[in-house]
């Protein structure tokens, strides 16, 4: 009879079995209209991956080491940023939400450049969100609500006539989706406007196309306006500029914005 200890039938201990990596679940999502809103943001991002669903296209990555984020770029339209936001929600559980996009000026104090954040968001049918923003209004940051049109305002007769009938800082169409199914779910929110265009303003048609729409329909604008000389080509190309630069702004701060969400995450862990 074989001793005890050299009982070769005896049972092994079982390999502690290695915890698997949740590569699913962000920090912090962001919500956008099309890619051109954070062209400089996603230069950031580190380790990008994406995919496709239901024609959200979705990109996870890292800002800095260990931030996990994950963006969804909606289309145009109220429903398509609400089911943007509800697909972040249910597949990536993030504990907030940004939305980060382009907006119109509807004050003569706020230019292009500068950024808005919202305390409110209402749109033109009565519907009102409030929205906790604990950050306060400095230089070129400004702070108060937030107007959701069903189209774009683009001349200046169209943004003084919402601005009349719906005092506010500055008009997108798709924040309140995003607002509204944040909070229906229990998901911090902030909304993040860039400001393209002062209240005097109008855009022509082809810029707004590349501006406040996504990157298809603004190609086939953009390839119409180089059968119709070179001054439209110089004008497009003024306001391109221009959005490049809304666009490094909007870098800038929500980079800032989202180290601290993150930072305040960690602490509650």
């Amino acid at each position: 009879m074989s001793s005890p200890g050299n009982d070769s039938s005896a049972k092994k201990k079982p390999a502690p079995v290695e915890p698997v990596p949740d590569r699913s679940t962000a920090d912090v999502g962001i919500v956008c209209t099309h890619k051109g809103e954070l062209k400089a943001f996603l230069k950031r991002v580190d380790r990008q991956r994406n995919y496709t669903e239901k024609k959200i296209t979705v990109r996870g990555g890292f800002l800095g080491e260990t931030i996990r984020l994950v963006i969804a770029e909606a289309g145009e339209g109220y429903a398509s940023h609400r089911a943007a936001t509800e697909l972040l929600i249910n597949e990536h559980r993030p504990a907030w939400i940004l939305a980060i996009g382009f907006s119109s000026s509807l004050t003569a104090d706020i230019k292009p450049g500068d950024i808005v954040l919202s305390n409110e968001i209402s749109d033109t049918h009565v519907n009102s969100l409030p929205v906790k923003c604990t950050l306060a209004p400095r230089k070129r940051i400004h702070v108060g609500k937030l107007i959701v049109a069903d189209r774009h305002p683009v001349t200046p007769a169209e943004k003084l006539a919402l601005a009349e009938k719906f005092p506010g800082l500055a008009v997108d169409t798709s924040s309140l989706a995003v607002a509204q199914v944040c909070q229906e779910r229990n998901v911090r929110f902030m909304a993040i406007r860039g400001i393209v265009d002062t209240l005097e303003e109008e855009i022509p048609e082809q810029s707004a196309s590349m501006i406040f729409h996504p990157t298809s329909r603004a190609l086939g604008s953009a390839i119409g306006t180089m059968f119709k000389g070179l001054r439209k080509m110089s004008e497009m190309n003024s306001w391109r500029e221009r959005a490049n630069t809304v666009s490094a702004n909007l870098d800038q701060f929500a980079s800032g914005i989202i180290e601290q969400i993150a930072e305040a995450i960690e602490r509650k862990r």
